[in-house]
């Protein structure tokens, strides 16, 4: 049987702050993470809406029969280097359910929150995923981001960056405390 899936040129993306979801709206986002991420890791979307840590923000886009298809979870965090604090929007649990990929939801999602980041106050938006997915979004990979802290250390990770404020990535090492997302 072959599905069909409605052209729609134009989706509604709209903002989901995360304290007014409820219960409903929890397993649905659950439903959508566990189609997408399928990794044995990624069990732990049976049991709630993010990977590591909530995150104060999503945006989503429903289709015409209003059930989530495409999600994007923003972090609010800071990075600190060269003796500065910048404020980041981290990106988190990007997803298209599968039968409606290919339609740039991801890029006009990306390009809403950019908006509402650079609004607020957000140096850059940073994410870690794959290069060739995220660079026409503006997105450039950083090899000087270092994750953790306190009892476990720094680790470097290659993330990548968009700026949002015009200021340029730092050149040192760029410290994000806690766990990635």
């Amino acid at each position: 049987m072959t599905t069909v899936v409605p052209k729609r040129m134009n989706p509604k993306i709209e903002y989901l702050p995360d304290n007014t979801v409820t219960e409903s709206l929890d397993h649905e986002l659950r439903g959508l993470l566990t189609t997408c991420f399928t990794k044995p890791q990624d069990v732990v979307f049976r049991d709630r809406r993010y990977f590591r840590e909530p995150y104060p923000h999503r945006w989503i886009i429903c289709d015409e029969s209003n059930a989530i298809v495409a999600h994007i979870g923003v972090h609010e965090k800071q990075v600190e280097a060269e003796d500065r604090t910048y404020c980041i929007g981290g990106i988190a649990e990007v997803c298209v359910h599968p039968i409606y990929r290919g339609k740039d939801y991801v890029r006009m999602m990306l390009k809403c929150i950019h908006a509402w980041l650079s609004k607020h106050g957000f140096a850059f938006a940073v994410l870690f995923g794959d290069t060739h997915v995220y660079r026409s979004s503006g997105y450039v990979q950083v090899t000087n981001l270092f994750l953790g802290g306190n009892q476990e250390g720094w680790k470097q990770f290659n993330g990548m960056i968009r700026g949002l404020s015009g200021a340029p990535w730092p050149r040192g090492d760029v410290h994000l405390s806690g766990p990635g997302f």
